[in-house]
């Protein structure tokens, strides 16, 4: 038998049979160009047959569906040939790639940093002269202060915003010291809209221990004096009963019973309670 001799531009009968395969799932591919299987057939075949561009392509179209699939594992098989490829498109498509097949992000948020105690003064400062700010003007509203005392009320305050000391931030405190007779209308006025009746602070023997478990820093700064216990109720004393936030720093107490009280005494039993404790320490 004649042994048959291939010659230069003869083709191999596989070589044959791949590129008529070839031809139809190119036929595929433009009817359905995101095709996976076409695509995956196409690099294989088309580096059977030497045809290097179109591989190229094929590549990096297949490379583009497994991203959006999210296929790691195929695409991790991909990445050797896309390193191989000097080609833009391919190279963005490999950094895709590295980028999920990378470690995963720590999302843990990061701890909060640990607020110093002036900044911890600060910060309770500035809240505790917008409550006070908020409190003249309801009492302006009510009648209880004119213009011209409102506004003496708010530039004591203002100044308080800026001091470095720990000292009573009131409303109440202010008016005691500049018209005594406001400040009784101002405590008559607030207990009868929230119910929290004037009590005389200076008859209670108020202990340190009351104030466990809340906020010393708090309590100083605003004028609160827990002063007695009735079972499970804490019956404590304060200077601004409209600041809900101010209650809910006394929440450690349990149930609370709000009562009114003047500077004054609040000032008394707070320099007792803490009279062997100096300030920021």
């Amino acid at each position: 038998m004649e042994e048959h001799k291939t010659g230069p531009g003869d083709a191999p009968k596989f070589d044959a049979r791949l590129a008529e395969g070839v031809a139809y799932f190119e036929q595929m591919l433009e009817i359905m160009p995101e095709d996976r299987t076409t695509l995956e057939f196409l690099v294989v075949a088309y580096e059977q047959l030497g045809q290097h561009e179109k591989e190229r392509k094929a590549l990096v179209g297949l490379a583009q569906i497994l991203v959006k699939e999210r296929d790691l594992q195929a695409l991790s098989d991909l990445i050797p040939r896309l390193e191989q490829c000097d080609d833009p498109k391919a190279k963005a498509i490999l950094l895709k790639a590295k980028m999920m097949m990378g470690p995963a992000p720590d999302l843990t948020p990061e701890a909060p940093k640990e607020l110093t105690d002036n900044e911890k003064r600060a910060f309770a400062t500035i809240e505790a002269v917008k409550s006070e700010l908020h409190l003249a003007d309801m009492l302006r509203e009510g009648g209880i202060l004119g213009d011209e005392d409102a506004e003496l009320v708010r530039q004591h305050l203002g100044a308080s915003s800026s001091a470095n000391d720990l000292f009573l931030i009131s409303a109440l405190q202010i008016l005691e010291k500049e018209n005594k007779p406001k400040c009784d209308r101002a405590i008559e006025f607030l207990a009868d809209k929230f119910g929290t009746p004037p009590i005389p602070l200076g008859a209670f023997d108020v202990k340190k221990e009351m104030f466990e478990g809340c906020s010393e820093l708090v309590a100083r700064l605003r004028g609160v004096v827990p002063f007695a216990k009735l079972g499970s109720v804490t019956l404590v004393a304060t200077l601004n009963p409209a600041d809900e936030a101010l209650r809910g720093a006394f929440a450690a107490l349990g149930t609370c019973r709000y009562f009114l009280t003047t500077p004054e005494a609040v000032e008394a039993a707070l320099a007792k309670v803490f009279e062997k404790k100096e300030d920021g320490k």
